[in-house]
């Protein structure tokens, strides 16, 4: 007797089994394409200090150097910008914590280009933290030298990672000349800049700038501001001292001149 060929049904709601088929072949990922550098970058990603206490004293240089340079309109003063210094090329660059450039309108610029602007900045200042010290001093001061720019300064007014709390660098004959520095009998520590005719002291763990014409500290604008009112206010208070000093010297006057006359001895007054 022939065997019947017998389907099984599938159960209304049951899902027939699937056909198992065999995983593709293995294929290695392929590595992700170089990061193609912008056509005109802003930032190089990198935090602008390692720590608060660098950033205060970065941002405290520059609002007092940017301050004080307020008037000349040919004078820009930058912090924690990218800096190029070979045309076209968007991947070399340096990043000065603050620098000055004679010759060069302020303005708000996202980065500096050598070649734009005509010149390298002037003077830089290199704010020295843990994370940067070796650059500082070697790379970043070589960047600076083929640059050409004419005075480089190492500030660490605590005097913890560079040696002393400050160093100046004049660019002499394409090379750095270490600055004359001088140690004053209250522990300040002074160096001239020949460029901006300025003297740098770092006192107090503080990095100021003392001008020899004035003979007064440059300010930051909100020192300025408190010292113009307390010059205006012991103005005031003087100008006040005046005149009440000239009225009890007029009140005396008139007393002794009534005092006379009722004695027979002083003028009359006319009948």
């Amino acid at each position: 007797m022939p065997v019947k060929n017998v389907q099984q049904s599938v159960p209304t709601g049951a899902v027939a089994p699937q056909p198992v088929r065999p995983p593709p072949p293995w294929v290695p990922p392929r590595p992700a394409p170089p990061p193609v550098p912008a056509e005109d970058p802003g930032e190089d990603g990198i935090p602008m200090a390692a720590s608060l206490k660098h950033a205060l004293r970065m941002i405290a240089c520059f609002r007092m150097l940017r301050h004080w340079f307020r008037s000349p309109p040919d004078l820009f003063v930058g912090i924690d910008l990218l800096v190029y210094y070979e045309r076209g090329d968007h991947t070399v660059s340096v990043v000065p914590d603050v620098f000055v450039s004679l010759g060069v309108s302020q303005r708000d610029l996202p980065n500096y280009k050598v070649w734009e602007e005509g010149k390298p900045p002037d003077v830089v200042w290199e704010f020295g933290p843990p994370s940067s010290v070796k650059g500082d001093a070697g790379e970043k001061k070589e960047k600076y030298r083929r640059m050409g720019v004419r005075e480089y300064w190492l500030v660490d007014p605590d005097g913890e990672y560079h040696g002393r709390r400050l160093h100046g660098f004049a660019l002499v004959n394409g090379h750095y000349v270490e600055l004359s520095w001088e140690e004053r009998p209250d522990g300040t520590l002074a160096v001239w800049s020949p460029v901006l005719q300025l003297e740098h002291r770092c006192t107090e763990g503080k990095l100021r700038f003392w001008d020899r014409k004035t003979e007064r500290y440059l300010e930051l604008p909100e020192e300025e501001s408190e010292r113009l009112r307390q010059e205006a206010e012991s103005r005031a208070d003087r100008e006040a001292q005046a005149r009440i000093v000239e009225i009890r010297k007029r009140m005396e006057l008139e007393a002794r001149l009534t005092e006379l006359q009722a004695s027979g001895r002083g003028p009359r007054d006319p009948a």
